[in-house]
């Protein structure tokens, strides 16, 4: 399993139907017909089908798709809460993640704690990062550092430390595919890990923007 830091800052989740169109990739379209951003809500047809609604204090600023490592077809999306000078203060991103075909390879988590979202059971653990620079600079080519560039790119500022919780599970039976829900916070909101109350309040906050629907 990849160390928990790349999850991380999936900084802390290409869109779209039918035949490919011109300067477009097969595997983009297809992503295109699988998944959908609309009045604050994500649906997902396909690993998993699912539809979340995000609270309308965050901002959806899109989404990419890339092969990771040449090994798994990666999809971000991102909503974002941010201040005036576009310095983000919370964050979720949803990671849509599958081996590739050619790739022999299942994911693998410790069952430590479980949640209960939508009638699912998603695997969750949350973790504090003081130095976010550092920490993208070690690998150039992960999936968070991706997601960062990402974020620059729209114009988003990224804090110097962050929180993070990730809700995470397996969605076929051959544990191929994966679907993560990352939420982030900016350190200097007042996230914390220190001790059991910081804990419990930084996890309800991020339990509070978004609503899995049926």
């Amino acid at each position: 399993m990849r160390k928990t830091l790349l999850f991380v800052y999936a900084l802390a989740t290409s869109l779209l139907l039918s035949s490919p169109v011109p300067g477009q990739s097969p595997a983009k379209t297809e992503s295109k017909q699988m998944r959908r951003v609309k009045h604050q809500v994500l649906t997902s047809t396909s690993l998993p089908p699912i539809r979340i609604k995000f609270d309308e204090s965050f901002k959806y600023v899109g989404s990419q798709s890339f092969i990771l490592y040449d090994r798994a077809q990666v999809e971000q999306h991102f909503f974002v809460d941010a201040d005036k000078q576009q310095r983000i203060k919370r964050m979720y991103m949803m990671q849509f993640e599958g081996y590739l075909p050619k790739i022999k390879a299942t994911y693998d988590y410790p069952f430590t704690k479980t949640v209960n979202l939508g009638g699912q059971t998603y695997i969750v653990d949350a973790e504090r990062i003081p130095n976010v620079p550092a920490a993208l600079k070690q690998d150039p080519q992960s999936d968070v550092t991706r997601a960062a560039s990402f974020l620059e790119s729209k114009g988003y500022r990224i804090s110097e430390s962050i929180m993070f919780q990730r809700f995470v599970r397996l969605v076929d039976e051959a544990k191929r595919n994966e679907f993560i829900l990352l939420y982030v916070e900016d350190s200097a909101t007042g996230a914390s890990a220190e001790n059991e109350k910081a804990s419990q309040e930084f996890s309800s906050r991020a339990l509070k923007g978004f609503t899995i629907l049926k």
